[in-house]
């Protein structure tokens, strides 16, 4: 199998499937990976297929000892001990830098699927057979590599809703232990039952100077453009000027929504927090880049 590999999106559901044949296992705070033994070393590849292998070099140690070939999919996560959950904020960091800063909190690959081993395209297989791979892999691999939290009782797979959604815990994905691996076939796709208080909207652009924005111009996922309040704190300020940087337009008067932004090149997927009433108001949350 060679890299960039095309990695299977879950369809948004309402809530966790019941009956027999169905896998559920947690859903992360983190990035989207996919990392590929070869036999010029280890890569770490991003959803959007971009090459993040110098951001998680931890990762790549953790894989140095399994055989080429070897095809993993899964989610970069940060554990933070002082908050007592994934933090996300720290990934993100890591992940918009060019490689990590000395110091900063080690990353670990939590792995859901296996794509590949030795000579063998395991893609066609059913997740049942991946799934009992993948096992073994993770076993020879370091400890920057394990295997996310899963099982087959869905009345499980909601308890840990309530009771890890303070760890970092954003929902649940269920796959049928006889499904392929298939990207791009919604009835083979995975399902996943989300517990945020946020929602994806995807950013047009930005107000305010492009270092260091005051607010974000979205479009919500009913169709709706809104500009985000309040003003952006300064950390989360920095942090979207960063990744925004060298792909604002020139500012354009918006007579809708009554204020001057800049658009964005590509836009990105953002959260936000929408509150309903007789004005909705759009809060940032954070950038969720798909790199």
């Amino acid at each position: 199998m060679r890299l960039p590999v095309e990695l299977v999106r879950p369809r948004a559901v309402e809530s966790i499937p019941d009956g027999p044949g169905w896998h559920h296992s947690v859903k992360l705070d983190g990035w989207r990976v996919a990392l590929a033994v070869t036999g010029e070393g280890v890569r770490v590849q991003s959803r959007s297929k971009r090459d993040v292998t110098p951001q998680f070099p931890e990762l790549a140690a953790a894989a140095a000892g399994l055989e080429a070939g070897t095809v993993i999919d899964g989610e970069a996560v940060v554990w933070s001990e002082e908050q007592g959950r994934f933090d996300f904020e720290a990934l993100q960091s890591r992940g918009l830098a060019r490689r990590p800063r000395p110091g900063a909190p080690g990353a670990v690959l939590v792995a859901f699927d296996l794509l590949a081993v030795p000579y063998t395209d395991l893609r066609p297989s059913p997740l049942r057979t991946r799934w009992a791979r993948l096992r073994d892999v993770v076993g020879q691999a370091g400890p920057e590599i394990q295997t996310v939290l899963a099982t087959e009782d869905a009345e499980q797979a909601r308890a840990w809703t309530r009771e890890l959604r303070p760890r970092g815990v954003e929902g649940i994905v269920s796959k049928r232990w006889d499904s392929a691996y298939r990207p791009g076939d919604r009835r083979a796709a995975w399902r996943k039952m989300r517990i945020s208080d946020t929602v994806d909207a995807r950013l047009l652009g930005v107000v305010g100077p492009g270092r260091r924005p005051w607010s974000a111009v979205v479009a919500l996922p009913d169709g709706r453009r809104a500009v985000t309040t309040p003003r952006l704190d300064s950390v989360a300020a920095a942090r979207l000027g960063q990744a925004v940087a060298g792909q604002l337009g020139e500012e354009v008067r918006d007579a809708e929504l009554d204020v001057r932004w800049r658009p964005l090149a590509e836009p990105v997927t953002v959260e936000v927090r929408v509150r309903t009433g007789r004005d909705t108001l759009v809060r940032y949350a954070r950038l969720r880049p798909e790199m």
